[in-house]
């Protein structure tokens, strides 16, 4: 079986393109957390009122 190279055939990605794209991944880390700390918030929510802690 052949193992396939991902950067195999790619250009090299030049100092801005690989700037911009550390800054969309860094928007994207931090709207994955702020979304997961908005879950874990009305999660805990959700369990005090089922337990009648509220």
């Amino acid at each position: 079986m052949t193992e396939i190279d991902p950067g195999a055939g790619a250009a090299a990605e030049s100092g801005p393109d690989q700037e911009r794209r550390a800054r969309a991944r860094k928007r994207l880390d931090d709207a994955g957390a702020k979304v997961t700390a908005e879950a874990r918030t009305e999660s805990r929510e959700q369990v005090r009122d089922l337990m009648g802690w509220s």
